[in-house]
């Protein structure tokens, strides 16, 4: 993984904040390692893979709490220490599954990852199975270098609408990528569009409807699992993420491989934390 991770706290709302000035009374909250990095991190390891993270944290009380955390899931964490300090969110949470991210902080999340972690990453990518990469700005520099040295890049693009052209680079670099059909309404023309230009497999997520994926065979359709009571829905498509491509890496079918994502999912927002 080649990614960010922070420390987050989670506040559960009964409804999100609608735009004016208001009081909230909170249902509750809780802090936890967080950012998508860390999820797939962690939901990955969840699937029985040893998994690297790389990612940029303080020297503070935050990037110790995020790096204790993540080690003591079992993940080897790649810290680049960032003066700037550890990445912080406020989410806000309503009982839905809708939410609001704030970035209290933000680290350096602009500047490019360095000569010798770009060097230390390119050779552990080539030995690894599945390389992932997050779609900060500090990350863009690393994908020419690792799709010239023959790597295969997983991508989640999230709530991309297709256009934005900041996603742009990350879009074009991915063999496998991912996002949410919240925001794309032809999602099915972007998919098939990417799989012509040589992805060889796009995962379109649904939230409670289930996903769609789209290979050189077609595509298939993924039910999602049953969920009676959402916890916390932070990190639903890092885990959908993980499950199929620890699918994908042995050898199953696509329809297999969303299964696994579907439950992985399903696990995830069951709990408070992200695995």
């Amino acid at each position: 993984m080649v990614a960010g991770a922070s420390w987050n706290r989670m506040v559960r709302v009964p409804a999100l904040p609608q735009g004016t000035s208001e009081t909230i009374f909170a249902l509750g909250s809780h802090e936890a390692v967080g950012s998508s990095g860390a999820g797939k991190a962690l939901n990955l390891r969840a699937c029985g893979s040893e998994v690297a993270l790389w990612c940029r944290l303080g020297d503070d009380e935050p990037g110790h709490r995020v790096r204790e955390s993540l080690e003591r899931a079992g993940v080897e964490v790649l810290v680049d220490v960032d003066p700037r300090g550890t990445m912080q969110h406020v989410n806000l949470m309503d009982p839905h599954g809708g939410r609001v991210s704030i970035f209290a902080t933000t680290g350096s999340l602009e500047a490019p990852v360095g000569d010798r972690w770009r060097e230390e990453i390119v050779r552990r990518a080539v030995a690894a199975d599945i390389v992932a990469v997050t779609i900060f700005e500090q990350t863009r520099s690393l994908l020419t270098p690792l799709r010239e040295a023959g790597v295969e890049l997983w991508v989640d693009v999230h709530d991309y609408d297709g256009v934005k052209p900041y996603h742009g680079d990350f879009v074009e670099a991915a063999t496998y990528l991912q996002l949410s059909s919240v925001s794309i309404p032809d999602w099915r023309d972007f998919a098939e569009a990417r799989v012509r230009s040589g992805a060889r497999a796009v995962v379109v997520t649904h939230g409670a409807e289930g996903a769609s994926v789209l290979t050189d065979d077609g595509w298939v359709e993924v039910p999602a699992v049953r969920v009676d009571e959402v916890v916390d829905s932070n990190g639903a498509g890092d885990a959908f993420f993980a499950g199929f491509a620890t699918g994908w890496v042995a050898g199953l079918p696509p329809t297999e491989c969303g299964r696994l994502g579907a439950a992985r999912a399903a696990a995830a927002v069951r709990s408070a934390e992200l695995a």
